[in-house]
């Protein structure tokens, strides 16, 4: 295991990154809507019909990031299976339901992930309350460097019960473009009512006060 190669600002005194040997992108799951020539591809605006902010768009700080559309459980409901989920759902221009979105990037390999995984179970409700829209991705199975599949996501879900929306990016073929591909976690806070990443960076922390500090911080920020 490789030391990840960088952290976000508050992350820099957390756990050290899982690494993984990056590789193969195929996957046997059922075609992700939001890859090139997935059935979601259409999808540009959100439940109340505002349009998703395309200007400025790109991977780095105060762009704009990109619609990515995945399919997974929203809020971690399972019932009636896998569903296409994007970024767009999130989109929240008056800031009613969500001010932020936190993505993390995870393999099921990977022990920061679940360190950091089990570490937010407890602090769902304060999430919640500070309008926070937690999006768990999984790129990776057991296997480091092989794309997740459906058994991968249900298999998390179900050790670490986390109450979040937890959808599949196989193989790193949406959020790749943002960080090595080598290095597991990866997190993200973008700005819901504007779509802004605000910050990002690879690396993850099993303290809560860590956590909360982080995103208080990245809400400082939503205007």
């Amino acid at each position: 295991m490789k030391i990840a190669a960088s952290f976000s600002a508050l992350f820099a005194l957390a756990l050290v990154a899982c690494s993984s040997s990056g590789g193969s992108t195929s996957s046997s799951d059922p075609v992700d809507p939001g890859i090139e020539g997935g059935s979601g591809a259409t999808q540009e605006t959100n439940g109340k019909g505002d349009v998703y902010p395309t200007a400025n768009q790109g991977t780095k700080k105060g762009n704009t990031i990109k619609n990515y559309k995945f399919v997974g459980y929203l809020d971690a409901d399972k019932a009636d299976g896998l569903k296409p989920i994007s970024l767009a759902d999130f989109y929240d221009p008056t800031g009613e339901t969500y001010e932020l979105i936190h993505i993390q990037a995870s393999g099921t390999w990977c022990s920061v992930c679940k360190a950091e995984t089990q570490a937010t179970v407890p602090l769902a409700d304060q999430i919640k309350a500070r309008k926070v829209a937690w999006i768990i991705t999984i790129a990776e199975g057991p296997t480091p460097g092989v794309p997740s599949t459906q058994q991968d996501l249900d298999k998390w879900m179900s050790t670490f019960n986390a109450p979040f929306t937890h959808v599949l990016d196989p193989g790193n073929k949406n959020l790749g473009p943002f960080y090595d591909a080598a290095a597991l976690p990866w997190n993200a806070n973008i700005n819901a009512k504007t779509m802004e990443i605000l910050s990002a960076g690879v690396g993850g922390t099993n303290d809560g006060a860590a956590i909360l500090k982080e995103i208080d911080a990245a809400l400082a920020q939503v205007k």
